[in-house]
């Protein structure tokens, strides 16, 4: 798809890190699948997966952790 930020890359399947904070927790994800721009580097993520990482924060937070690192995995 053509990049909605700099309108002149094409993206690209890649992996990013996706930091997340809920009132006292942070949870890192890390290796999520993603769009990468080729021009400017600009990171889209699809939507079934932002809710999935959500998901998984209102899971974390609810249980008191405080910090979280992990893989993404997908369901």
């Amino acid at each position: 798809m053509k990049c909605m930020i700099c309108k002149s890359g094409e993206t690209v399947d890649g992996k990013t890190i996706v930091t997340l904070n809920r009132e006292e927790t942070v949870i890192v994800f890390k290796s999520v699948p993603c769009q990468v721009c080729n021009n400017c580097g600009e990171k889209y993520i699809e939507q079934n997966i932002t809710e999935s990482l959500l998901n998984i924060a209102e899971e974390v937070n609810s249980s008191g952790v405080q910090v979280d690192i992990r893989e993404y995995k997908a369901a």
